[in-house]
């Protein structure tokens, strides 16, 4: 009789608690998924869809989670899609939102929320402090364009990359809004999806415009089934509509042009996101031997506790012998125009940003991350860790050849690609500046 084997169950289901339509029903409800939360170790996932929590149960959820108790749980992601959930509620969202680091997504689809001024002026606020990444409003259709007018100008929340706003109610009154946002410094989106509204084609198409003129970091955008039922809206959306149709509404070819458009521009953005972050990487390879004092990188780093810089430092702050061109005696302001030659893409604040960066010991990364390996002193692989996330029990485990991290399973975080993000976004170089102003050496 052959040995009997227990299934192979996802070591990340663990943290996950999925009680999509259970019957989960006001403060009862809440009550039991506290108790759910409260008999495990560590919670990452919360999936509570198609429930009947309502306000009251939301805020008896959030009330706990917003707790020194609750807060010790690092839940990434939040669904609460058909709820029931009004304005109280969202409260208290908003509540456990403020300076929230762990939650990453928040899924608010299909509840009862309206544009009240109030709630989503506090709910704005809470966002703008928090690291939340992705959030879901889709099928509000009481929201209209009374919310937009209070959340898109006040939101400048540095790590939201993804926002839903698909069958909200918005009109051709929302279009100024999502322009200004979408045209500004404080949009780091690189995805919207705002399907199933009725702003209209002189609405959409000034969207794209504002788009093509004005950002550079949305990969992906949505704006299908945006047509009007009646003639084309006279509102002013943009400051050269003049070319627009002026009545009727748009035909399907204007449609398809306008699409063809925001795909082209979208399209533009991931090519300029690409050349900008190669170049950034490029530009920090050579910035950091070139500008880093290497007497002072020896005695920062003699007791190990950070990794030497290269070889090539030395010889760029030592005497030449053998007739070698002395970069380091150059003036600064040269030095830095010419090392602008390998980054041309990049605009000037970004290569000052990675110069500072460069430039300084304190960014030297610190010896102990190096696993043995070719990255750290050993003669390995790059560096890489577990994610307990997407392990199984049982899972046979590989290397990091060929492309897959653990073998089939590619079930390793390689923490040099998360790293080379997370620095890229430090240095504001995740997505092309357009501000080309003082072209040349950044310095002068």
């Amino acid at each position: 009789m052959g040995t009997k084997f227990a299934p192979r169950v996802p070591l990340s289901s663990r943290g996950y608690i999925d009680r999509m339509d259970a019957g989960l029903t006001s403060i009862r409800g809440a009550q039991e998924i506290i108790s759910m939360i409260s008999s495990r170790r560590f919670v990452t996932k919360l999936i509570l869809g198609h429930n009947e929590l309502s306000d009251d149960g939301c805020v008896v959820l959030f009330t706990f989670l917003a707790s020194a108790v609750g807060r010790k749980y690092r839940i990434a992601e939040i669904s609460l899609n058909s709820n029931s959930i009004g304005n109280r509620g969202l409260a208290a969202i908003s509540q456990y939102l403020n300076g929230n680091q762990a939650l990453k997504e928040l899924f608010l689809q299909n509840n009862r929320f309206t544009g009240d001024a109030e709630t989503f002026a506090s709910f704005t606020t809470a966002l703008n402090t928090s690291h939340l990444e992705l959030l879901s409003l889709t099928t509000n259709r009481s929201l209209s364009d009374d919310f937009v007018e209070v959340f898109l100008p006040f939101l400048d929340s540095p790590h939201l990359r993804e926002v839903h706003l698909s069958a909200i109610g918005l009109t051709s009154r929302a279009a100024p809004h999502l322009i200004a946002y979408l045209s500004s410094p404080r949009c780091r989106l690189h995805t919207l999806k705002c399907n199933g509204n009725t702003l209209g084609f002189r609405a959409v198409k000034s969207i794209v415009r504002a788009i093509e003129r004005h950002n550079f970091s949305l990969l992906t955008v949505e704006l299908y089934s945006n047509h009007l039922a009646g003639p084309v809206s006279s509102d002013n959306t943009s400051e050269d509509d003049d070319d627009d149709e002026a009545g009727g509404p748009a035909s399907i070819d204007a449609w398809k042009a306008s699409d063809t458009q925001i795909r082209r521009v979208l399209l533009r953005n991931a090519h300029l996101k690409r050349e900008t972050e190669r170049e950034a990487l490029q530009l920090l390879r050579y910035a950091r031997p070139l500008l880093l004092s290497s007497a002072g990188a020896s005695a920062r780093c003699a007791d190990f506790s950070c990794s030497a810089p290269p070889s090539s430092v030395v010889l760029a702050h030592s005497p030449v012998s053998g007739g070698g061109f002395p970069f380091r005696a150059l003036p600064t302001e040269l030095q830095l125009h010419i090392m602008s030659f390998l980054a041309p893409t990049l605009s000037p604040a970004q290569r000052i940003r990675i110069y500072t960066y460069a430039s300084s010991h304190a960014t030297l990364p610190r010896a102990g991350l190096f696993l043995p390996g070719r990255g750290g002193g050993g003669g390995g692989g790059s560096l890489c860790v577990l994610d307990p996330a997407s392990m199984s029990f049982g899972a046979v485990l590989g290397g990091c050849a060929g492309g897959k991290c653990a073998g089939a399973l590619n079930s390793v975080v390689c923490h040099k690609e998360q790293q080379r993000a997370e620095w890229l976004t430090a240095v504001g170089c995740s997505a092309y500046d357009p501000h080309r102003d003082g072209e040349g050496d950044p310095a002068l």
